[in-house]
This record gives C-alpha cells, sequence and structure tokens, in this order.
C-alpha cells in the first residue's frame, strides 16, 4: 500500500510540472562528451561548449567548443548543413565573452529551477572544462521549459554568433 502511494504522489507530481532544478555534474574526460567516444577536447585545454539535440521533429543536432585560444570546433551530427567535424579559429576575446555569459548565467554553479515545460523541445548541454585532468562541468537545459527557455536564448544565440557557424547549422532549402 505504502508504494502504491508513493508511486501515485511521483505520478501526480510529474502530471503537474512541479519545479524541478536540473543540477550541473562535473563528468571525467573519458565519459564528458555529450554524445559519446573521445572527447574533442584534451586535458589540460580550456574550453567552453554547448551540444544541441533531442527533440521531436528536426532541429539541428551539433556540437560547438570554443577554446581559449580562439579555437572553434564543430559537429554537425543531424539536420546542420556542415556534417562531421569542421575547425574555424576566431578572436580569443569571443571564448572571454562566452566564459563571463556562462559565469553571469550561473548555469554551471547553480541548481536552476525549471518551472511547467513544452514536450518535444530541443535541450541544450552547457559545458566548461573543469580542471586539467580533462573533467568537464556540464548541464543539460530544456528549451520548452519555463526559466530555462530564456538561459538558451542568452547563451545559444551568442554562442552560434560569436563563433561563426550559424550558416554550418541552417540546414539547406
Amino acid at each position: 500500500m505504502k508504494t502504491a502511494r508513493v508511486a501515485w504522489i511521483v505520478a501526480a507530481l510529474a502530471l503537474t510540472g512541479v519545479a524541478l532544478a536540473e543540477k550541473p555534474v562535473v563528468k571525467p574526460y573519458a565519459a564528458g562528451a555529450p554524445f559519446g567516444g573521445i572527447p574533442f577536447w584534451s586535458p589540460g585545454d580550456k574550453f567552453v561548449g554547448i551540444s544541441s539535440g533531442r527533440c521531436d521533429g528536426t532541429c539541428p543536432t551539433y556540437e560547438i567548443y570554443l577554446f581559449d585560444d580562439g579555437r572553434v570546433v564543430f559537429s554537425g551530427r543531424k539536420d546542420t548543413r556542415r556534417s562531421g567535424v569542421w575547425r574555424k579559429t576566431v578572436s580569443p576575446d569571443v571564448y572571454a565573452d562566452m566564459l563571463t555569459t556562462i559565469i553571469r548565467t550561473k548555469v554551471l554553479d547553480e541548481d536552476i529551477k525549471r518551472g511547467t515545460c513544452l514536450k518535444g523541445r530541443s535541450v541544450l548541454t552547457v559545458m566548461r572544462s573543469n580542471s586539467d585532468n580533462g573533467d568537464v562541468k556540464t548541464v543539460l537545459l530544456n528549451s520548452g521549459c519555463e526559466r530555462y527557455a530564456d538561459l538558451v536564448k542568452q547563451i545559444e544565440g551568442p554562442f552560434i554568433e560569436g563563433t561563426g557557424v550559424a550558416s554550418w547549422l541552417a540546414p539547406p532549402k
């Protein structure tokens, strides 16, 4: 009877859209890449990154890494104009600006409670190098959730613009 009561409470909370917090997580180097495999960074690299994907329908699935020396690594996975791994260089100031944005939004430092969510929206993973061992600190932000949607806009748009990969993302018409 107690198990049934707990199950009912959990189901009720899930259906009402109770605000939950997505907690930042530190992952070791070997488990840090959002889609698995060997990470695009080496231990000791300083970087920030975003990864988008997992939605109903079509949405770009990609990873973008921006390193402190201005290196950009883009990996187009699905529904992007460029598939595969592409590299370019931007000013190191872009790294400083994006790191400042991530720190200012506190997405990797606080448990940010979300409100109710719309189903099927894309999820943005925000990443930052965490140690010289290659560890990475990450958090998932669902773009369809209250309190997360604005954070996704504050981070994803400037990140894409600053790295200059917007044309690589848009699928051909």
